[in-house]
């Protein structure tokens, strides 16, 4: 997904902010489409031995649940049914595996390199941070060929990450099925699924180990769509009349983002690690709206410093551009700020898990519990 896409919503421009634009915000700015709960997602453990060949063949598969329907990655509203897209995940020791299915009429594909910017297809996308945090994380997309971009991000763009595309899934297992004619304007298609097999010591980092029961990862699926005209008897992507300028390919995702950029980690969904499927939540709400409260005074700062050069000194500060949403303040925590003109830290109490969790200026989580500091999200 490229770095940043064209924002509708006042309250979401901010994050033009975030990339060195001068504007000044808009005094009605909501960050309620940020302030969302995260969703979340049960992988069931599976013993059968997978044939990855872009089918749902495997018995176990009729077993792992659905994701809800991918949604619009901004606002979370439904996508039209004739696009509809899903996918469900398994594990054992060795691999993660997804099926992927998306409802589609006109199956098209022209990426054939490996990493170029698959995007520029209709494609998947896949986004994984094993340890929970913002930095450290892995990209993966693949078109209707099964060409694929993979990448690590050391660091969200946000906070001046570059994407290192020599690093690849090593030994991932890939198919795709087309239920129709791939690059044939001349019938009506019906869809293409998706099938991985990702090593889970692929996305190991720092002699970290593969998940056990009780893992718990953050993850977000996109599908990524283009309008499509037929020119020649071929498909191109469709340009608007008027400026001659190709329209915006539609981002429809698994966990709802609040912006038009994938590359916000926090907000991507959890994926617990388990050998049996329960409808019982596995977070806490109370702590997941604490986490969002941190969230809030960290975007609330960027936009202090956009306004007046500079970050706020103290939460006062912040305050006076907080608009209450979802009833989430600085009153309802002991959240804590240190700051000065280009640097800040903000910290809150966790009570479910007696930890303290803090974000830096930088966007980087940080968690201290006896004494000891490590980092996740």
């Amino acid at each position: 997904m490229r770095k940043i896409k064209s924002l509708s919503v006042a309250g979401i421009a901010m994050a033009l902010l975030f990339y060195g634009a001068a504007n000044a915000q808009d005094s009605n700015t909501s960050y309620n489409r940020l302030l969302q709960i995260p969703l979340q997602y049960t992988v069931l453990r599976t013993t059968e031995k997978m044939i990855i060949d872009g089918k749902e063949d495997e018995k176990d598969w009729s077993k792992a649940s659905w994701t809800p329907k991918f949604t619009d990655i901004e606002t979370g509203s439904q996508i039209d049914s004739i696009q509809e897209a899903r996918c469900k995940m398994l594990w054992d020791d060795d691999f993660l595996y997804l099926f992927v299915k998306f409802k589609e009429r006109d199956l098209w594909a022209s990426i054939h390199t490996h990493d170029a910017q698959v995007f520029q297809d209709n494609a998947f996308e896949m986004f994984i941070s094993p340890g929970g945090e913002t930095y450290n994380y892995f990209e993966f997309q693949i078109n209707a060929y099964g060409t694929v971009w993979d990448l690590f991000m050391p660091k969200p763009y946000r906070n001046g990450g570059i994407g290192l595309t020599s690093w690849d899934i090593k030994g991932l297992q890939k198919a795709v099925y087309l239920d129709g004619t791939l690059n044939n304007p001349n019938d009506t298609d019906r869809s293409w699924s998706i099938e991985l097999a990702v090593p889970l010591s692929s996305v190991s980092m720092n002699g970290s180990h593969n998940p056990s029961i009780g893992t718990i990862w953050r993850m977000n699926f996109s599908k990524v769509q283009w309008k499509l005209d037929t020119v020649n008897g071929a498909y191109v992507r469709q340009k608007d009349k008027v400026t001659g300028k190709l329209f915006q390919e539609h981002y429809s995702v698994w966990s709802p983002q609040g912006i038009i950029n994938l590359h916000y980690p926090e907000r991507w969904g959890y994926v617990l690690f388990s050998d049996t499927l329960s409808t019982n939540s596995f977070l806490t709400p109370q702590t997941e709206k604490l986490k969002l409260l941190l969230w809030k005074y960290y975007y609330m700062q960027q936009e202090f410093k956009s306004i007046n050069g500079k970050y706020a000194a103290t939460l006062k500060q912040l305050d006076i551009i907080n608009r209450g949403e979802n009833g989430l303040t600085a009153k309802d925590s002991d959240i804590q700020m240190h700051a000065d003109e280009k640097q800040f830290w903000i910290q809150v109490f966790l009570p479910s898990s007696n930890e303290y969790m803090s974000v830096d200026n930088g966007g980087e989580i940080h968690v201290e519990s006896s004494g000891q500091l490590k980092i996740t999200n």
